[in-house]
Order: C-alpha cells, then sequence, then structure tokens
C-alpha cells in the first residue's frame, strides 16, 4: 500500500522493498525515541517486532505518514486471533491538527478489520488523544496503575490488558530502603508524606535513567 493525498504519503512496512525496510526501520525508531521515556522497555520491544533481516513478525503492521519528505506519522498495529491492537500512534508536533492522525486510524481499522481495536496509552497522553478517541467513539474501560513500571498509569480503550505483577529490581529496593531511613532520621512519620517525598524521587532519577538510555540507544542506530 502507497497512498497519496494532500502532500501526505501513506507507506504500508510490509511492501517496502528490503533496502528500503532497512532505511525505515532505524528512521522509525528514531521517530519514536521520546516513547522510551513512557516505556522503558520500548526499545527491547520495538526491536522484538522483527525479524533478524527486519522483516516483521507475523501479525503486526506499520503505516508511516510522510509529508514535505519527512516522516510525520506512525501507527504500529497487531492482529492475533484474540487481539486487534494499535500498539502505537504518533504524529509529530508540526504535522498535528491536519487529519494524519485521523487517516492513520483509518488506514489502521482497514488493516486489522475492525473499526473498535483496543488502543492503550500512557495518562499523560490522554489529553492529546481526546479529540480523537472521541471522534471514533472509543470508551475507556479499564485504568492500570503500575503497569509498565511503578507509578506508570496505562489507559485501556475498547478492551483491558492482561493482569501483570509489578517486580522492583534490587536497586529499586534499595533506593527506597535508603529514602525511608533518611525520612525517619529526619524526624517525620507521616507515611503519606513518605509516599509522596518517594514517588518525587523516583520520578526524578527515572526521567534521568530514561535520558540517559535515549542517549545510548541512540548511538546504537
Amino acid at each position: 500500500m502507497k497512498n497519496f493525498s494532500a502532500n501526505q504519503n501513506y507507506i504500508r512496512f510490509s511492501v517496502l522493498s528490503p533496502l528500503e525496510k532497512s532505511l525505515y526501520y532505524s528512521q522509525i525508531y528514531v521517530f519514536l525515541k521520546r516513547v522510551c521515556i513512557e516505556y522503558p522497555g520500548f526499545s527491547k520491544w520495538y526491536k522484538d517486532l522483527f525479524f533478524s533481516n527486519k522483516e516483521l513478525q507475523n501479525g503486526r503492521e506499520i503505516i508511516i505518514c510522510e509529508k514535505d519528505y519527512r516522516m510525520a506519522g506512525v501507527a504500529i498495529l497487531k492482529s492475533a486471533k484474540n487481539e486487534k491492537k494499535i500498539c502505537t500512534l504518533r504524529v509529530a508536533g508540526p504535522f498535528q491538527r491536519q487529519g494524519i492522525g485521523r487517516t492513520l486510524m483509518e488506514l489502521s481499522f482497514d488493516w486489522l478489520q475492525d473499526d473498535k481495536p483496543l488502543i492503550t496509552m500512557h495518562k499523560s497522553k490522554q489529553h492529546e488523544f481526546a479529540p480523537l478517541l472521541d471522534y471514533y467513539g472509543f470508551v475507556l474501560e479499564q485504568t492500570q496503575r503500575n503497569y509498565y513500571h511503578v507509578f506508570n498509569t496505562e489507559l485501556s480503550y475498547n478492551g483491558v490488558l492482561p493482569p501483570k505483577k509489578l517486580f522492583f529490581n534490587k536497586l529499586e529496593l534499595l533506593d527506597i530502603d535508603m529514602w525511608y531511613k533518611d525520612f525517619i532520621s529526619s524526624g517525620k512519620y507521616d507515611l503519606t508524606d513518605f509516599v509522596e517525598e518517594c514517588i518525587n524521587k523516583w520520578l526524578i532519577q527515572e526521567q534521568k535513567r530514561q535520558l540517559e538510555m535515549l542517549g545510548l540507544n541512540m548511538s546504537a542506530y
């Protein structure tokens, strides 16, 4: 599929040539690199979408929008026996409010053969996506706290996510233990204050870690 509309070029990854796939593989990752901040496991998840030769895994598709010779939007899709899902949908800031999001949604519906697929998103994106989701009648069915990492809230429309346990790694447990000792030694005892302080410290630490990871991941491409 290669569709052209209003100086916009919509391309399905699966129909590209081997050389084009190799080029677009890196370009899509760079376009979506900031998703790593919302989802710590995004880099691995993205790589796992493909075989080693950059062919997409079965039941996967990526729809790309280009405008003015720049990548303007991307939709990553999953079609499985028990799940039709828009996994990722992003439109670059300079190209928003130009109908690209709607076109990506409708092309996704066509490929998935479902006009009410599951879509999930980080809570921070809810306001940005609200007009698009309202337009297509998507229904919020689940709010999952701490789903992909601690203090993350994931919203699910037109379906629910499977149960998932959150595990703290040893470094996170050591951090929390150290913060608690510092909190008690300061003469404070209100656990509500401790939780708030813990959240703030963790968010600052997580943002720093994600920015450092972005730099490392960028150097690998």
